[in-house]
């Protein structure tokens, strides 16, 4: 029963990584996210149903515009990362109750937003507010949720004090650097990491961003794809972070305190 609810989740979770592929497009192009029909951003030819099938049809065209050959923008690692953790959520959180299926849906939504944010400052090292601003919002619901159906009101003060401490700390970080090492996204990335990890698990998540951020950066810089004074877009780091802390978190604190002794 377990492998068949990751199966169907990841089923969707594939679905919907095609539809952030969409959205992500139609974000930096200015179009609507519901209205209009998929086209090709070349030569604007309207996408059949056989052509938006995720990943299937991109092999298929083997990553080119059906009509004229362009490489195709959407990647199917997208959609392929989607289904893994739509997939990953669905057994590591499992099993689901009435109580816990609220929360659960709420955080597939949250999930969408975060990986449609990484994807977008992957690509133009932006993180846009028509994003943010909705996924805030319902890391707020998510919060309080929490607390009304598990009947513990005091839950929400660890998120809310997490969130206000690390947009707090983010925005004197850009306004010492004025802008150069992060940017206003990233105060608002900051709170909504609080409101979905808390304190502990916040502190999880920025570990590893910075771990991994700093790694990657070494990494480029001695292959010379990457000089010294270039940017690098950190909110994938601080996304995939947060992921991991939301879903292991509590596992990778217990391992830690073992490994220390304590």
């Amino acid at each position: 029963m377990l492998w068949m609810t990751v199966i169907l989740v990841s089923l969707l979770g594939l679905m919907i990584g095609s539809a952030v592929n969409a959205i992500v497009w139609r974000l930096y192009v200015g179009r609507s996210w519901v209205k209009g029909r998929s086209m090709c951003p070349e030569c604007k030819h309207q996408l059949a149903a056989k052509d938006l099938v995720p990943v299937v049809s991109w092999l298929a065209l083997g990553g080119k515009c059906r009509y004229c050959k362009a490489p195709i923008q959407d990647s199917p690692i997208v959609e392929l990362v989607t289904a893994g953790l739509f997939g990953l959520s669905a057994w590591w959180l499992a099993p689901v109750t009435v109580v816990t299926g609220v929360l659960f849906g709420l955080w597939l939504v949250i999930l969408t937003m975060l990986i449609v944010l990484a994807v977008y400052d992957a690509r133009w090292m932006l993180l846009p507010d028509k994003v943010m601003v909705p996924a805030i919002v319902l890391a707020l619901v998510y919060v309080v949720a929490q607390a009304v159906l598990t009947h513990h009101p005091l839950m929400m003060r660890g998120p809310l004090l997490a969130a206000l401490g690390l947009g707090t700390a983010f925005y004197v970080l850009v306004a010492a650097t004025k802008g150069r090492g992060m940017g206003g996204g990233d105060i608002k990335l900051g709170f909504l990491m609080g409101l979905i990890l808390g304190i502990k698990g916040l502190l999880v998540a920025l570990f590893i961003a910075f771990d991994v951020a700093a790694l990657v950066a070494v990494i480029l810089i001695i292959s010379h794809r990457k000089k010294r004074k270039d940017q690098m877009a950190f909110g994938p780091y601080l996304v995939g972070s947060t992921v991991v802390a939301f879903l292991f978190g509590q596992q990778i604190v217990a391992w830690y305190l073992r490994l220390n002794g304590l």
